[in-house]
């Protein structure tokens, strides 16, 4: 009954034998086993010899649980995430060697907004995701788990918000407001909202863009001045930029900066880049005019300070709606090939690396251009045929967008031509149907600025009771 058989495999170029030590250890029956396998001499056997022990009583205890790790981890590779899923569900063993981040790692890594792949996106995470936690929370994000928060409340504004790891800025007015992200959470499930802990009042216009570099918040105003501020002595302006172009009224529509520069345009289509304050006070503002160029909407730095993109309303004599200036030679300007519409305005721009350019705005589309071949390589259309008026991105695959209409950010994923999920952030106790004038997100939290509302979506402490799918109301269930 009892017995092994050997099959000689010549191609073999070394060795292959069970381990009798470890399958002794590992079958339910090996109290019967061992003393024959002991009488067996393994060395024996030329090379390339693979031993099978067989035993029909065995026979219908072996399973999968019995195999190593580096055996389970090779099996595994070839098993989509739902798959192990089900099988940490059959017995305690698989069920703790599918928890082991290793088994996940390469899986994480294509996961659609946890994939924490680039450093820009991983440096605005309040936390980095283990592997596992990482599907579980791309999951929630895909069918729509999560729990919904009010931040803050204000009178009816034109809102701007950036995100830091430990920090959400918020502008209302002529105020900015700062979250602590950590403290944020506990109050808000206690019921305490419109709790920051920084404050910004301006007695100046109100503010129109903000952007936060190094210590400094940059913010531009609509009488068109910039004024630095401190972020630790919030409310002391240390340095201050007034308009000086021309004597007309022209507020500052976009602004970003460089290690050197700040770049800003005004509503007239003029823009201007001058050294930052604390690095020259000596007045050397450069002035560019753009041909056809009318009402500048956006502006971005990308991520070597060598360039800067232009988004326009779109409704110049040349309807070209996007442009890319050279900083080092400010003349030098590139137009993007295109099939442009009148009125197609760009409302936001996100560099996701330093040849890719993804654009925004009245068009229902979001647009990615290849600056090498200046060029549209690829498009998504809003599925509800909204003007997109701000968008986000990973710098990997994912994209979220604010839209016109209902309070409604849509989720994308760059490897497909369809939206992944829908989300209306708007408040149950509001009638308005405000579009979302700006949006961040990280791996497990989406931030989203109304016209009187920040709100939050938790991705990571929820439950499948907290599940809002819409996207199954416009191409049916997944």
């Amino acid at each position: 009954m009892y017995g092994s058989k050997c099959i000689n495999q010549s191609y073999y170029d070394r060795k292959i034998l069970i381990n009798c030590d470890w399958f002794m250890r590992s079958c339910d029956c090996t109290t019967n086993v061992k003393p024959t396998l002991k009488n067996h001499n393994f060395d024996s056997f030329p090379s390339g010899t693979i031993v099978i022990l067989h035993d029909k009583r065995m026979a219908s205890t072996w399973s999968l649980d019995i195999l190593p790790n580096d055996v389970l981890f090779k099996i595994f590779e070839y098993c989509d995430a739902y798959d192990l899923i089900r099988l940490g569900q059959t017995c305690k063993r698989l069920n703790e060697f599918i928890h082991l981040d290793t088994v996940w790692t390469k899986k994480s890594k294509k996961c659609l907004v946890t994939n924490q792949v680039s450093k820009r996106f991983r440096e605005r995470c309040s936390l980095i995701l283990n592997s596992y936690t990482a599907w579980r929370v791309s999951n929630n994000w895909k069918y729509g788990v999560y729990k919904k928060y009010i931040m803050c409340t204000k009178p009816k504004i034109i809102p701007w918000i950036r995100l830091t790891n430990d920090e959400i800025w918020w502008s209302c007015g002529s105020e900015i407001l700062c979250f602590s992200r950590k403290m944020i959470v506990n109050r808000i499930r206690k019921g305490l909202c419109n709790h920051y802990y920084q404050q910004l009042s301006s007695s100046q216009n109100d503010i129109y863009r903000f952007l936060l570099w190094k210590n400094y918040v940059i913010c531009s105003y609509r009488d068109g001045s910039i004024t630095y501020f401190l972020k630790n002595t919030f409310n002391t302006p240390v340095y201050r930029i007034d308009n000086d172009i021309n004597t007309c009224f022209s507020s500052i529509r976009a602004i970003d900066a460089t290690s050197e520069y700040v770049i800003s345009s005004n509503e007239s289509g003029l823009i201007s880049m001058q050294k930052h304050p604390m690095i020259s006070t000596s007045c050397n503002r450069q002035v560019l005019t753009i041909n056809g160029l009318k009402m500048v909407k956006s502006l971005s730095v990308d991520p070597t300070e060598t360039k800067f993109a232009v988004g326009s309303c779109g409704t110049g004599s040349t309807k070209i709606s996007l442009h890319i200036v050279n900083i080092e030679r400010y003349k030098q300007i590139d137009t993007m090939q295109h099939q442009w519409k009148h009125g197609a305005g760009i409302l936001d721009m996100v560099w996701d690396d330093p040849h890719t350019l993804l654009t925004c705005g009245y068009d229902t589309y979001i647009r990615k251009w290849d600056l090498r071949t200046q060029k549209c390589v690829c498009s998504w259309e809003d599925p509800t045929d909204a003007a997109l008026y701000c968008l986000s991105s990973d710098h990997r695959y994912t994209m979220v967008t604010g839209t016109q209409y209902n309070c409604l950010a849509v989720l994308w994923d760059q490897r497909k031509t369809n939206f992944v999920q829908l989300y209306y952030v708007n408040p149950r106790t509001s009638s308005t149907r405000s579009p979302i004038y700006s949006i961040q997100f990280d791996n497990t939290h989406l931030y989203c600025a109304t016209d009187q509302h920040l709100i939050t979506l938790d991705f990571l402490n929820c439950s499948q009771k907290n599940r809002f799918d819409y996207k199954s109301l416009y191409i049916g269930p997944s």
